[in-house]
């Protein structure tokens, strides 16, 4: 079902609740998942990922929160320069409402997500250490600064890394799960496909490795020939 998000601040973030068949929506282990983009949005209607973990008795939240599309051009704007800041906070703030609702039950939520949406995953048990029992980033980006120079391969993408992202290095560093692997708390799954080129797979092998240093329990599974 649609529902609608109130933040401490008096902002209305949109999104979807997706409850399993025949639960009462009271006190579910509950998964947070986040699109990726994360200039995109989730719409009404079927998600077979949403669906799985629906059938497995996972309440699911997927948020449009600030910097989605589909929301007019000041929504858009307002997530720009903003992956752990903004759009971060507007999905935390969806993680407590489902506890405060009584939807999720705080001791069995886990943060979700591809691409942009398993930064989230990682970003969100980086600065929310306590919020969720464990993340999974599936293609995630785990270094902002290196996406920014990931991204100047692609005709146009330096102007739209610009613009999106930033250039400062230090503001981009606080942003980057790599960084700041100490502070995780929790067990982190990373999946990656070895080919893929939109996220590069070393984005996880170099979050794994931190991970590792820091002796945080992780797995990382990597996908030959995709």
């Amino acid at each position: 079902k649609a529902i609608v998000v109130k933040t401490a601040e008096g902002l209305s973030i949109p999104g979807y609740l997706t409850l399993p068949v025949g639960k009462e929506p009271k006190n579910l282990p509950a998964i947070v998942y986040p699109h990726g983009g994360p200039y995109a949005r989730d719409h009404w209607g079927y998600d077979e990922v949403v669906q799985v973990m629906a059938s497995r008795g996972y309440a699911v939240l997927q948020l449009n929160f600030r910097g989605s599309t589909g929301y007019g051009d000041d929504w858009l704007r307002a997530g720009w320069r903003g992956w752990g800041t903004v759009m971060h906070d507007d999905i935390t703030s969806g993680a407590r409402w489902l506890i405060s609702e009584g939807i999720a039950d705080p001791k069995r939520m886990c943060i979700v997500g591809w691409s942009y949406g398993g930064y989230a995953a990682l970003i969100g048990v980086v600065k929310e250490p306590d919020l969720y029992r464990c993340a999974v980033s599936i293609a995630g980006v785990s270094d902002v600064t290196r996406l920014a120079r990931d991204d100047s391969r692609f005709y146009g993408g330096r102007t739209a890394i610009r613009q999106t992202v930033g250039t400062n290095r230090k503001e981009l560093a606080e942003v980057s799960p790599t960084k700041h692997a100490d502070r995780i708390k929790v067990p982190v799954l990373l999946v990656h496909g070895e080919d893929d080129i939109q996220v590069l797979v070393d984005h996880s092998k170099v979050m794994a490795r931190e991970l590792e240093r820091n002796k945080i329990r992780n797995e990382l599974v990597l996908i030959k020939k995709a």
